[in-house]
């Protein structure tokens, strides 16, 4: 696992900003001016002035170091896909607020999330949007999350290191296709029948043909009767029968678009509570829809390797 690419660790760093350049310069210009002068007017100026300066940093310090970062990310994180992120700030300090504190993931989202102000250890939430650009485990800490804040007088920004520590299992980016580019075919694995509905054996209806149906489903003699093509349906399951995502096929081509097909099926399969498995190497994992099921094929999908 590591950082995705392009990040640095943010360290301990103060830069000057607009409108502290401007009052540093006057206030040097200032006191240039009390020494040639020797104008006592000018220096109690100048001495109020870097006073304001020295209270500005002890301030500021004291504001940041008093926030405390913690994320919360989704289930589902895929590739390419605005995710939202839960951002909450922590105020350790007893009696004294948090002010203008902002927490940002450069390279991930172009927008941060604010906090005006945190009372006295308490917790505030914003959320944020962020985008991974690749699958796989992807490390969330120091060096991707930024803390920062302009307090007390917006003359400097402070940025001061995190502490939190995430690991995200991003999924492929959801490629919509046909199911019957996805799914293992009837005769498949020496006739063994992957579409097997759940349930019970009863027959209790039919139902117009659908790409992908297994062709030992299909009810012959309603489909003379009318012409066309019926499936049948067996007590239990709901017009859902179970499929198997043939993984080799899907990856014979091109890996990426592949997996990607393979995550938009589970995802959708969530859905509409249809069981799904897969299958890849001769290796079989049999279709089910509790969600930690789906949640293991996605990770599955994600940290795939050739």
């Amino acid at each position: 696992m590591s950082n995705p690419p392009g990040f640095k660790s943010w360290k301990r760093v103060i830069r000057l900003r607009g409108a502290g350049a401007v009052y540093i310069a006057i206030t040097i210009i200032l006191g240039v001016t009390a020494v040639n002068s020797s104008n006592n007017l000018l220096y109690l100026t100048t001495t109020v002035l870097l006073g304001y300066l020295l209270s500005s940093g002890v301030a500021g310090r004291r504001n940041i170091r008093g926030a405390s970062v913690s994320l919360t990310f989704p289930d589902e994180v895929y590739a390419h896909v605005p995710c939202p992120v839960l951002v909450k700030v922590r105020n350790k300090n007893r009696f004294s607020s948090l002010f203008l504190i902002d927490v940002s993931m450069p390279g991930l989202s172009e927008k941060s999330a604010f906090f005006a102000i945190v009372p006295p250890g308490q917790t505030e939430s914003r959320d944020i949007f962020v985008t991974f650009t690749s699958r796989g485990e992807q490390a969330v800490d120091d060096g991707v999350i930024r803390l920062s804040s302009v307090y007390p007088f917006n003359f400097f920004e402070r940025s001061w290191p995190t502490s939190c520590v995430f690991d995200v299992t991003v999924f492929p980016y959801p490629l919509r296709c046909e199911r019957s580019a996805v799914f293992a075919s009837s005769d498949d694995d020496e006739g063994e029948d992957k579409s097997a509905p759940i349930g019970d054996t009863d027959v209790v209806g039919v139902r117009s043909y659908e790409e992908g149906d297994s062709m030992k489903r299909i009810h012959w003699k309603s489909s003379a009767r009318t012409g066309k093509l019926k499936t049948r349906l067996y007590e239990g399951a709901s017009a859902r029968e179970a499929q198997i995502i043939d993984l080799d096929r899907l990856l014979a081509a091109e890996t990426e678009r592949g997996l990607s097909m393979a995550a938009w099926t589970v995802a959708e399969s969530m859905k509409s509570a249809t069981p799904v498995g897969m299958s890849y190497r001769g290796f079989i994992i049999p279709p089910a829809t509790e969600r930690p099921h789906k949640l293991d094929l996605l990770r599955r999908l994600a940290v795939h390797a050739d």
